[in-house]
């Protein structure tokens, strides 16, 4: 038997159903300690394409953390203060903090666009508040994860267990990652790191969700309204294609 489609469709036999999605910028949000550098590290030495934008920063070299091997280099750009100023001056950075006396950190802008220009996807270690000044930025582009700890039991222990602070900043840290908190609710996702293999995995899944979100494949949506039949109604199927005939 031979199946003939019906006159709309006729014409869209043969088009595809895939479509190449826009830009994610998917960011781990979160207190400094929940491991949102190690997970980004991980994700980047297995998925290559996967895009990064180092952040230009004020601040001093830390050196390399012993345990998790994560190196400021791999994640900053180190700039003067006047460097910085006239990054902000000229409109170059897409956002940018003052998070303590004498510390800027920013991102530079052009890079991002130039992803969205290529659809390409990348990913961000922030704070909270670097996460919501991005997103007002490109709303269209920036999804959220809160990464947070077992517990904060657990933070203060991985704080502690850094080199790179002592005394009064590693108890500055932790105040932050308190107040990091209040933001949970900002986010889309939320994630517990228990195990950074268990939760780059989930990360990973979260990302192929949002390349499947129809709002991101704007082709393929048009080819969907092409073939739509806007006689139908949502009350019935008619598969003989009588319905409309019987009026």
């Amino acid at each position: 038997m031979t199946v003939v489609p019906p006159a709309h469709i006729a014409d869209h036999m043969t088009t595809e159903l895939d479509g190449r999605s826009s830009s994610v910028f998917l960011v781990l949000s979160g207190p400094g300690g929940t491991g949102k550098s190690s997970l980004i590290r991980m994700w980047r030495k297995a998925d290559p394409d996967i895009g990064y934008v180092k952040n230009v920063t004020t601040r001093g070299r830390r050196p390399a953390d012993p345990v998790s091997g994560v190196d400021d280099d791999d994640f900053f750009d180190f700039v003067s203060r006047e460097r910085f100023r006239e990054l902000v001056e000229t409109d170059q950075l897409a956002q940018w903090v003052n998070p303590q006396e004498g510390y800027y950190s920013g991102t530079p802008r052009q890079p991002l666009l130039d992803a969205i220009a290529q659809r390409r996807d990348l990913l961000f270690d922030y704070t909270p508040q670097l996460y919501l000044n991005l997103q007002r930025a490109f709303p269209e582009q920036v999804v959220g994860v809160f990464v947070a700890p077992p517990s904060m039991e657990v933070l203060r222990e991985r704080l502690t267990g850094r080199t790179s602070g002592a005394g009064d900043k590693l108890q500055l840290k932790f105040n932050m990652g308190v107040q990091d908190l209040s933001y949970v609710d900002m986010h889309r996702y939320h994630v517990t790191n228990h195990d950074l293999t268990e939760t780059l995995e989930t990360l990973r899944g979260i990302l192929r969700a949002e390349k499947s979100r129809l709002d991101r494949l704007p082709e393929l949506r048009e080819r969907y309204e092409a073939m739509k039949d806007r006689r139908q109604m949502l009350f019935y199927y008619d598969p003989a294609g009588t319905r409309i005939d019987g009026i």
